[in-house]
């Protein structure tokens, strides 16, 4: 047997021996109360640390994304609105693309380019057939 299926099992044998096991056996006369506040305190604490690992990781993430060069050969400049409505239409019929319930006669200027800027950045990636 190979080390991980013989801790499981030992683990797994452990665990019905705790819950089999009577209340006042396992408490061996400890404070439940006692044992509550510890218990909170401990998942507080791992709670926290998760919390911390997390943000460390995304502060990571957006370091890295902030020193990679800006490598998009998107014109940011050279669209107007015109014709980022109706690259956007266009794209409504491309299967490439899920456009899910978007009325572009509705969407303000800025969104309508943010759209158009997002779905050119999957087509240079070479990644057009996610949703956007």
């Amino acid at each position: 047997m190979n080390m991980p299926s013989t801790l499981m099992n030992f683990v797994d044998a452990l665990t019905l021996e705790l819950i089999n096991m009577p209340d006042e056996q396992v408490l061996e006369g400890k404070d439940v109360a006692e044992l509550q506040a510890s218990a909170q305190a401990l998942l507080k604490s791992a709670r926290a640390e998760a919390g911390r690992r997390r943000l460390a990781a995304a502060k990571s993430g957006v370091a890295a994304l902030r020193s990679k060069p800006a490598t998009s050969k998107v014109p940011v400049l050279n669209v107007s609105v015109a014709e980022a409505r109706q690259f956007i239409a266009q794209a409504q019929n491309d299967s490439r693309y899920t456009l899910a319930a978007r009325k572009l006669g509705e969407m303000p200027d800025e969104e309508v380019l943010r759209l158009y800027l997002q779905m050119k950045r999957l087509e240079d990636t070479g990644n057009g057939d996610g949703g956007v």
